[in-house]
């Protein structure tokens, strides 16, 4: 009688087992190798799984201490990121401090200035121990006194585009810094920001970098922010806090961060020696008796 599914009968050693040789695998022998085969395989598009997911996880670390590991190790590769805050909050220095760090561990990237000058951004750079190198910055201001009839340009959108893809062509950049939307916006004239940001950031997600866009937060003067925090894939929000006899703290928070579960709870945000250092916010105790408690 044949084994297999159908067998539905117990006997002894089949004809085929030859005589004091093994028996013959009974169904159930069958059952529990085909199981195992089935497990096996089932491991192997596990491990496969979560190697592809991992590497479609990478991510860009701000190198900011104690902030990398409230949005599970960095910025998704890909996002538009905004850096928004009231002006003095070190928005620039947050963003070349992420940019000349992710170069220092591998990663190609420019900073576009429309603002600041070259030798500002050269400037800041030394007081913040990130060396002097000038090779990744971007002058749009510079391009502008120096070049004839450069006011005349309406669309520096489309020319900040087409020099990111050219840029692009020649080293393969990984992260872009654009400081600021809010001077681009108005440089180019636009008329629709929000329809026109919603194209610029696709054209940059397609472009396949990480780009941070430094924006003024200004709750008297609403500005690009609000479309920054609309559009863009993540936010980080910079804001002063008073703790009492004239002085503040710098806070940071994670406000928005796709495909990433992480904190919405402010940091105290400090810059020193070594870099960004951003610690669990802390409210102060209340005084007692005019000392604190």
């Amino acid at each position: 009688m044949s084994q297999g599914a159908d067998w539905t009968e117990a006997e002894a050693p089949t004809p085929e087992s030859p005589p004091g040789g093994p028996p013959a695998a009974s169904p159930a022998d069958e059952e529990i190798r085909r199981l195992r085969d089935e497990v096996r395989r089932l491991r192997e598009q596990v491990a496969a799984l979560a190697a592809r997911t991992k590497d479609d996880d990478r991510r860009v670390p701000t190198f900011v201490g104690g902030l990398d590991g409230a949005i599970e190790g960095g910025i998704p590769r890909g996002h538009v990121v905004g850096i928004v805050g009231p002006g003095g909050a070190m928005k620039t220095s947050l963003a070349l401090s992420i940019l000349t760090r992710n170069r220092a561990a591998g990663t190609r990237g420019v900073y576009v200035t429309i603002e600041e000058s070259r030798d500002s951004i050269l400037r800041t750079m030394k007081r913040l121990g990130l060396g002097d190198s000038e090779d990744f910055i971007v002058d749009i201001g510079r391009l502008r006194l120096e070049h004839a009839g450069a006011e005349e340009i309406r669309d520096w959108v489309r020319v900040l585009q087409d020099y990111l893809v050219r840029r692009k062509e020649r080293e393969p950049l990984g992260v872009v810094v654009i400081d600021s939307l809010d001077a681009l916006a108005s440089l180019s004239h636009l008329q629709d920001v929000r329809n026109e940001l919603f194209h610029f950031f696709h054209f940059l997600r397609n472009l396949g970098v990480t780009t941070f866009v430094v924006a003024e937060q200004d709750p008297l003067r609403p500005g690009v922010d609000h479309d920054v925090a609309f559009l863009g894939d993540g936010l980080l929000e910079l804001r002063f806090s008073g703790v009492g006899e004239g002085k503040v703290r710098l806070l940071v928070r994670i406000a928005k961060m796709r495909h990433t579960n992480h904190s919405r709870d402010y940091f105290v945000l400090a810059c020193g020696p070594k870099g960004f250092t951003a610690e669990p916010y802390q409210a102060l105790k209340p005084r007692r008796f005019g000392r604190r408690a």
